[in-house]
């Protein structure tokens, strides 16, 4: 009788491939008991019969071997029970080859018996070469299960102490098992690593490692349950190879986005705008392989699409997160903005039909955190206003040697630089750029490009003073420099929505600095035609006023090529300081009319002189009508006889009431009353005008006196005989 001890599992195969000793019952006799072991060609069997121990030999010893080694895993090897512990069978005392042979028909009946019902798992674990082999040819399941075949037999062995001779080979096949573990899971993460390529070709191999992932988890939860029990052994439980996969896939997508090629600034000068132009064909192509192969792969639980949208895009955040850390220039910063806030989520990559309607691209949070990307949009602003500066400054220097080089060029009429064309453009295309990204950068941009401008502004004014005074014709490029300010004025102006307050700030600044323009133009005009006009040979001739006349229209002529915008704001004022110049020249009291005869030749020749002003400039666009009756009043007032000189003065008042007392007094001395009873009452009666004027005069809406600073009667008065 042959007894099979269950509790040693029997002869089993090796995790190398090579048969491991199978362990017996010792073999009992009638007058002693002794332990016997099977040994390659010979064994000794019990015979119940006769009690004897008996050789078995046979002629064909691989024969017997493998029979007997069939016989002795079968035994072993049989399902654990209580009563399977002392299962014993009988040899006939023939001992042959074919005695052995029925025995084996025997197991094999009984086995097919007990077989009825159970399941395949109590099948025999392949050898550790055999099941390598299965992994290596990606049979993901077949390995899986013979692995957890492996690992049952493991729990159901008892771990011999260290110093038995079974602890060898019970060391050897946990260090094989935990070998094959370590196999298979390294197969199945490399494939889901390789997923994009290996659903292309054969999407089954996917498949499988992902059903292995599932089986793997449902065994971690029944391990969990046995582990309520004491006294359970463990191996390798739990796997974990859920968080495993996850942390592949994630892992797989860094690997990724981490080939995407990033060149060098020194290898191409728009490195990261071509670096996010490939980016976005990475993203999509892949996110489509995942909707269109991966997904199909996968349980439905998994939802394995948004798994990956969810590590792309944490990927790509903290790829693009490492980038902003690089100084970048303005042009990169542009694209960094552009991709990370519009590109990203719009139809060009998560928006994309393709990827729709699994991907809503609105709904995905921002790339980077809203701090982040306000410190990049810092560090454009930064990098605008260096540029902005830097252009404006290089704009001033051109024009600065085109005033040494040249005259300005004449386009339709007017002189013309490029200068405040450059510079709009300049402007509207930084903020347009800034404005593709968020209406907040505008405003920066906005605010710094008209920064800049003002600094322009003053520079060019500074140097503009400086020129004019080293060169002999400085009209033209005084001419030039108000119809470049005016261009910029008109472009400014169409920026007030939205920032009409700053943007008028830098509106009024032109104006000014246009102001500053005409009021030099008009200083010289004045400087080239006023030289004592009203003086002691005033009444003896027209020379000195005909030559200011004919300097004034040559003047004049060559403001033509000024700009209507200012041209006619300017020749409104030259025309206003022609009149106030020579009023003022009257005041000075440097003339003295004595004699009626003289009052009437002034008078004739005030009204002729100043009415030739008010002509000349009326026929040139002046728009200072106001400044008419001026000339009849002045005239009226001059050649008037005594007993008119109050209606006159009354007129004069009502027509210009910023009059005061000391032009009225300048222009009685002019007509030859300086002092006495008629000045004195003329005096009177202009002071009760003014009383009796209050609160019924309106306001001057124009001011002419009010600038004629009066200078103190002369000592000596010349006077006309």
């Amino acid at each position: 009788m042959l007894n099979s001890n269950d509790d040693s599992h029997g002869d089993q195969d090796s995790p190398d491939g090579k048969q491991a000793a199978c362990k017996t019952s010792g073999v009992e006799t009638g007058m002693t008991k002794q332990k016997q072991s099977f040994r390659r060609n010979s064994k000794k069997i019990s015979q119940e019969s006769g009690y004897t121990e008996v050789d078995v030999l046979d002629s064909n010893p691989r024969e017997q071997l493998g029979l007997i080694r069939r016989l002795s895993k079968r035994f072993s090897l049989s399902p654990s029970s209580s009563s399977d512990k002392n299962k014993t069978v009988s040899v006939p005392v023939g001992n042959t080859v074919n005695s052995l042979k029925e025995q084996e028909g025997e197991c094999n009946a009984t086995e097919g018996q007990d077989a009825k019902g159970t399941d395949e798992n109590t099948k025999l674990p392949l050898s550790a070469m055999e099941i390598n082999l299965l992994i290596s040819k990606n049979s993901l399941l077949e390995a899986n299960e013979n692995i957890n075949k492996l690992e049952e037999e493991l729990l159901n062995e008892a771990e011999p102490e260290k110093g038995e001779v079974a602890y060898q080979e019970y060391t050897k096949k946990v260090r094989d098992f935990n070998l094959l573990c370590d196999e298979l899971v390294k197969q199945i993460m490399s494939i889901i690593t390789n997923s994009f390529s290996i659903t292309k070709s054969n999407s089954s191999i996917l498949y499988m490692a992902v059903q292995v992932v599932e089986l793997e988890e449902a065994a971690d939860k029944k391990w969990q349950e046995r582990m309520d029990h004491p006294g359970v052994k463990c191996f390798r439980r739990p796997r974990k190879w859920q968080d495993l996969w996850r942390e592949t896939v994630r892992k797989s997508v860094e690997e990724r986005i981490a080939k995407v090629v990033l060149p060098t600034k020194a290898q191409q000068k728009s490195w990261l705008a071509l670096h996010l132009v490939n980016l976005q064909k990475t993203i999509l192509e892949d996110l489509k392989i995942v909707k269109d192969l991966v997904q199909s792969c996968y349980p439905e639980k998994y939802n394995i699409f948004n798994v990956y949208i969810k590590y792309y895009h944490e990927t790509v955040s903290s790829h693009l997160e490492c980038i902003q850390q690089k100084h970048l220039e303005l042009n990169e910063l542009y694209s960094f903005l552009n991709w990370i806030i519009h590109t990203y989520k719009s139809g060009d990559i998560m928006s994309h039909p393709d990827l729709s309607p699994e991907v809503n691209g609105e709904e995905l949070s921002p790339l980077l955190d809203q701090k982040v990307i306000e410190n990049v949009m810092d560090k454009y602003a930064k990098e605008l206003k260096i540029i902005i500066s830097t252009w404006m400054g290089n704009a001033l220097e051109e024009e600065k040697k085109k005033f040494e080089s040249q005259e300005p060029e004449l386009m339709m009429g007017y002189y013309h630089s490029d200068m405040a064309i450059h510079i709009s453009q300049m402007i509207h295309e930084y903020l347009n750029k800034s404005g593709d990204i968020s209406n907040k950068l505008k405003d920066k941009a906005l605010h710094i490009c008209l920064d800049e401008l003002t600094n322009l502004l003053h520079c060019y004014q500074r140097d503009l003073k400086v020129k004019k005074r080293s060169i002999p014709n400085p009209l033209p490029l005084l001419i030039v420099s108000v119809n470049s300010y005016i261009d910029l004025r008109e472009y400014v102006v169409t920026l007030k929505q939205g920032n009409a307050v700053y943007v008028g700030k830098v509106e009024e600044t032109l104006n000014n600095v246009v102001r500053g323009l005409n009021e030099i133009l008009v200083e010289d005009i004045l400087k080239l035609c006023f030289k004592k006009i009203v003086a002691r040979k005033w009444l003896l001739g027209n020379d000195d006023f005909n030559l200011l006349i004919n300097n004034a229209e040559t003047y004049c002529e060559e403001l033509k090529k000024m700009k209507q915008a200012n041209y006619q704001v300017l020749i409104s004022d030259i025309h206003f300081q022609f009149v106030k110049e020579y009023i003022t020249q009257i005041m000075k009291q440097q003339i003295y009319c004595k004699s009626s005869r003289q009052r009437d030749a002034a008078a004739i020749k005030v009204r002729e002189e100043l009415g030739a002003i008010n002509k000349m400039y009326e026929e040139r666009g002046s728009t200072a009508s106001w400044l008419f009756p001026v000339t009849q009043d002045l005239s009226d007032f001059i050649g008037s006889n005594k007993n008119e000189l109050e209606t006159k003065l009354n007129t004069l008042y009502m027509d210009y009431p910023d009059i005061s007392k000391e032009h009225v007094s300048a222009l009685l001395y002019f007509r030859g009353i300086a002092r006495g009873k008629q000045k004195s009452n003329l005096m009177k009666y202009f002071n009760q005008l003014e009383k009796d004027s209050e609160g019924s005069v309106t306001e001057a809406r124009h001011v002419l006196f009010d600038q004629i600073v009066v200078t103190g009667p002369v000592k000596c008065m010349p006077s006309f005989t």
